[in-house]
């Protein structure tokens, strides 16, 4: 059996179809399914750009960013600290203390993280969404 797939979709406001699709292009919120039922979504992933924060929400567990003017964003999963460095060019690394956990990139449309430890999967991968969300939020911005 494969991995299960997971489908991410802006939280999209507005009566029509033109009016999500606008609201779609520039939203900073997003909601993550299952391929297999994409009617019940399984997590919440916001980006906060006024705090520059990351916000996932899933059922009663909710991770955020700490962000810091000139040094790593900081987050907390299951009762660790992580520090995410990032460089301008996309490449980034997710510590645990002085120890390099991930090292990935994260592109204008796509996050890669080639390696990752089996149990951080789901939280990577939300929180890779919300790297995304921050990078097109920016873009789009300037």
């Amino acid at each position: 059996m494969g991995k299960e797939r997971w489908v991410a979709r802006p939280r999209a406001a507005g009566a029509t179809s033109v009016g999500r699709a606008l609201s779609a292009l520039f939203s900073t919120d997003y909601e993550i399914f299952p391929e297999s039922d994409p009617d019940h979504p399984l997590a919440h992933v916001s980006y906060l750009a006024k705090r520059d924060e990351i916000v996932v929400q899933r059922d009663e567990e909710r991770w955020q960013s700490r962000a810091s003017k000139f040094g790593p964003m900081a987050i907390t999963f299951a009762g660790v600290d992580y520090h995410l460095y990032e460089k301008i060019t996309g490449r980034f690394a997710i510590l645990r203390g002085d120890e390099v956990v991930v090292q990935g990139e994260c592109r204008f449309r796509s996050v890669t993280i080639p390696e990752y430890p089996a149990e951080m999967e789901a939280f990577l991968g939300r929180l890779a969404l919300g790297l995304l969300i921050r990078t097109l939020f920016w873009e789009l911005a300037f």
